[in-house]
């Protein structure tokens, strides 16, 4: 109906209209067919660049983005899988750290216990005194005289000195005197020295 309307409206202005204007809508006509070509070619270039170029495109758009989703998947998996390694070794170094800590807290106590025993060892108990026939002793070399067995140290006496006992234990011999200028001296204090570097004068 739209269109009888417009082709009455147009045959009606050819039938009114003056030549010049005639010739104006002539103008106007071939300037809407010319539009309405170039919107027909614009409309087709745009649906060949759709199916020649842009499709093709998002497809392999598409396609990469496929790839790196399942690049993505994979890296998620191995960094799970090097999470849970790591956590596993670093409870492994844990427990060796944790080991080594009881070696060596064992180890110590050992040495500690070590020390003890030897000393416990070292400490003697004290030995029987024993009274012998009254005789006279030599030093074999230069000797510290103590003022008890395993005690402290008085003073030093020189090799060949001689003194006299009756009394000793197993490892030391007591002075009971000695000799000053060739005559005997009694002992006016506990004076000891090692029975190993002393000989029995006959």
């Amino acid at each position: 109906m739209k269109k009888v309307l417009f082709s009455v409206f147009v045959l009606s202005s050819f039938l009114y209209a003056s030549s010049s204007e005639i010739g104006i809508m002539e103008a106007v006509v071939d300037d809407i067919s010319k539009l309405k070509k170039d919107y027909k070619e614009c409309q087709q270039d745009l649906n060949n660049r759709f199916v020649k170029t842009d499709y093709k495109e998002l497809e392999k758009y598409k396609l990469l983005l496929k790839k790196e989703k399942e690049k993505n998947v994979k890296m998620l998996k191995d960094m799970e899988w090097y999470a849970q390694i790591i956590e596993t070794l670093e409870t492994s170094l844990n427990q060796k750290k944790q080991e080594i800590e009881k070696l060596k807290s064992y180890k110590k106590e050992k040495e500690v216990i070590k020390i003890v025993k030897s000393k416990k060892l070292t400490k003697k108990a004290p030995q029987k005194v024993k009274h012998i026939k009254p005789s006279n002793f030599r030093l074999k070399q230069d000797s510290f005289i103590y003022n008890k067995p395993n005690g402290k140290k008085m003073f030093k006496w020189l090799k060949n000195r001689t003194f006299t006992t009756n009394i000793r234990t197993d490892d030391w011999v007591k002075i009971t005197g000695y000799f000053v200028n060739r005559r005997w001296t009694k002992a006016q204090e506990d004076m000891w020295i090692e029975a190993d570097r002393v000989l029995k004068r006959k």
